[in-house]
């Protein structure tokens, strides 16, 4: 069922809904592909973290030189953190 919502959004926020609008088409569009997009990348990272817990669990704690690898390699990807 479909349902309408009302949102506020400060100067900031529309900046990047006008940049999404051009890729997308319309604030509509914009807004439905950014919530989905949301979604999926916060479920992929609650997996990361259930693997991690998981293989913690059966294996004890990832020791420091491994994550510091990972850190390093999330540094050189520009990953934010």
């Amino acid at each position: 069922m479909a349902s309408k919502t009302t949102i506020n959004f400060d100067d900031e926020m529309l900046a990047a809904l006008d940049e999404l609008v051009l890729l997308d088409g319309t604030k509509t569009l914009a807004i439905k592909h950014a919530l989905l997009s949301e979604v999926r990348r916060r479920r992929r990272n609650q997996a990361i973290i259930d693997l991690v817990e998981e293989w913690e669990a059966e294996s004890g704690p990832i020791d420091p030189e491994h994550l510091d690898w990972a850190d390093a390699l999330l540094d050189r990807q520009g990953t934010p953190r």
